[in-house]
């Protein structure tokens, strides 16, 4: 059986679509049919429409986009997720078990996917986690009242580390189990962490949720929460061996919602001050995805007696100069506890200094302090406020985008935006209908509107900030927004 030609290299392939024919009691290889190439960050979409789909099944049954492929590998050494979303109306199988309309589940190397009475698919995954014991071997407990905790592992750094997890739910047996992500981090005894506990008070579609925390005899502490399966926004960029710009509207929406975030959690007292690429997820990796922001360890919350903080903590590269790190520190401590007495403090203007960097990421794929890629280099120029908007990436972005992310990342802190008053910008203010239509329609409600044929050509006759959804058609060509 052929693998369908669409210039991938082997490296590149993580995983296949094998289709079968069903016959009783087993399947048969479908010679007629290519097997499908499933790589990083590239959706393959299955379904009705010859226009939209990687894989066309041309019954009556099947949706104009019935169900998604995709995964996701953070770097080479990390074994990739593979997942499957179901967006039709008449349903799709997981190893025999519906899935719920708009469900996204995890594969597994051998797994069936079944258009029910046209085709099936066996999903064969190239690279396998080898380890099958790791919750036992990590010393984690594997079950916790109705949680079960698997070792298929998303993430591990020196905060912990991020499994999987199920949910027993007795109610449930009809349908595909919703997967989701537990966090293991140490904590001190008789202590609840302080991520666990400004979690569990938050609520927006933007921030990621938590169900439930529990600490062990161990010393681990226990965050239950949504799996986002669209990897993160370093990952997204990262399509080469550098980072890639996205189009302007796409970079716009994705600004947008984490203002939107931004503005909900400074609303509640709480900064995030470690806002980066990597601690920004996507629920799909596509444009238009519902963006939700992570990774909440270095999160405080600010009492109504004190409004400012002084601990220097961060990532240098995405840190506003008041936060305090210094260019001639011989030693680079990623959470360092030391606190600057040289400063008079830094409030939540620290998150949109680091909103303002992503943006800059986002419309050219330069770190606007990088310099030579020294942390020194990086804290020297942020200091400097040095920033160049004549190179050639900038050329084909709007002077409204090039000014709103110099409004970000002004070094003198009472010129800078906060979280609301950004939204007053002209960038994002004569989007504001269209922005406030698409957040509410497609990011609250996570219905994803590149999976309706119908949509896609009503969206088309739409102004150039409702295209950003179709997006994906000119990934890499990024188009000047009207100025």
């Amino acid at each position: 059986m052929g693998i369908a030609q669409i210039d991938y290299n082997e490296k590149e392939i993580l995983g296949v679509l094998e289709p079968f024919t069903a016959k009783p009691g087993n399947f048969e290889a479908d010679e007629q049919l290519a097997a499908m190439a499933i790589v990083k960050n590239k959706l393959v979409k299955l379904g009705r429409s010859d226009r939209e789909c990687d894989i066309v099944l041309n019954q009556a049954s099947v949706s104009s986009v019935h169900c998604v492929f995709w995964a996701i590998r953070f770097d080479d050494d990390s074994v990739p997720l593979y997942y499957v979303k179901d967006c039709s109306l008449n349903g799709t199988q997981l190893n025999g078990m519906s899935m719920k309309r708009g469900q996204t589940c995890l594969l597994e190397d051998g797994d069936t996917i079944t258009v029910p009475n046209v085709a099936v698919y066996r999903f064969v995954a190239r690279i396998r986690q080898t380890t099958h014991d790791l919750v036992e071997q990590l010393g984690f407990r594997a079950d916790i009242e109705n949680w079960h905790i698997t070792s298929k592992i998303v993430g591990s750094g020196t905060f912990g580390h991020v499994l999987v997890a199920n949910n027993r739910n007795p109610i449930n047996v009809t349908h595909q189990s919703t997967n989701y992500a537990v966090k293991v981090i140490k904590i001190k005894p008789n202590r609840l962490d302080e991520e666990a506990k400004i979690l569990l008070k938050l609520s927006h579609p933007n921030i990621i949720r938590v169900y439930k925390t529990f600490a062990d005899a161990g010393g681990n502490l226990y965050i239950f929460q949504d799996l986002i399966t669209g990897g993160d926004l370093f990952s997204y960029l990262a399509t080469s061996d550098c980072l890639s710009s996205v189009p302007e509207t796409e970079a716009l929406l994705i600004v947008y919602q984490i203002l939107q975030a931004l503005r909900y959690l400074h609303s509640q007292g709480i900064v995030h001050r470690d806002l980066k690429l990597d601690n920004i997820l996507l629920c799909t990796p596509e444009p238009c995805s519902r963006i939700v922001l992570a990774d909440f360890g270095i999160a405080k919350n600010l009492s109504s007696s004190r409004s400012r903080m002084h601990t220097v903590v961060g990532t240098p590269e995405y840190c506003a100069p008041e936060v305090g790190f210094k260019a001639d520190r011989t030693a680079y401590k990623r959470f360092s506890r030391a606190a600057s007495f040289e400063q008079h403090g830094y409030d939540a203007k620290c998150d949109l200094w680091s909103l303002g960097v992503i943006a800059h990421i986002l419309l050219t794929g330069i770190s606007p302090f990088y310099g030579d890629g020294s942390e020194a280099s990086v804290i020297h120029n942020a200091k400097m406020g040095n920033l160049n908007f004549t190179s050639s990436q900038w050329s084909i972005v709007s002077n409204r985008a090039k000014n709103f992310v110099r409004r970000l990342l002004e070094i003198d802190v009472h010129r800078r935006f906060d979280s609301s008053s950004a939204f007053e910008h002209s960038w994002i203010a004569r989007h504001k209908g269209q922005l406030e239509k698409i957040y509410q329609k497609r990011i609250v409600q996570d219905v994803d509107i590149t999976f309706n044929v119908e949509d896609i050509d009503q969206k088309r006759k739409m102004s150039d900030t409702a295209s950003i959804c179709s997006a994906y058609e000119t990934r890499n060509k990024m188009a000047r927004v009207q100025q």
